[in-house]
């Protein structure tokens, strides 16, 4: 007997989801994160950092199985980074962000009188 049901697409992912290698780098200052991501522009990447958490996403002009790549990450960060003063860049295909110390995170050196 020959089947004739419809798969229903409705619920097919609308991407490939895949979690970007990233190399991090502990300084005086603060924390450096390269992420791969190759294919995405600046405009296609989203960061959010709050309540302990990192996510960052991009949506990338690669294919995978004949869908997008929506590359994706998270990290849980201490109160020990400066949320406010997170910066970003992204050049050839690896994101890089820079998480610095709070004040209060900073070692601070003390004198002996």
């Amino acid at each position: 007997m020959k089947n004739n049901t419809v798969k229903d697409k409705s619920d097919a992912p609308e991407f490939v989801t895949l979690r970007p290698p990233a190399d991090v780098e502990d300084t005086p200052a603060g924390v450096e994160i390269a992420f791969e991501m190759p294919g995405v522009k600046s405009s296609d990447i989203s960061i959010e950092a709050g309540s302990g958490m990192l996510k960052i996403e991009g949506k990338s002009t690669l294919q995978r199985k004949g869908m997008p790549v929506l590359f994706k990450r998270s990290f849980y960060i201490s109160d020990a980074v400066d949320v406010e003063k997170i910066k970003a860049s992204a050049k050839d295909g690896v994101l890089t962000l820079s998480l610095p110390k709070a004040e209060h995170a900073i070692p601070r050196k003390i004198t002996v009188s």
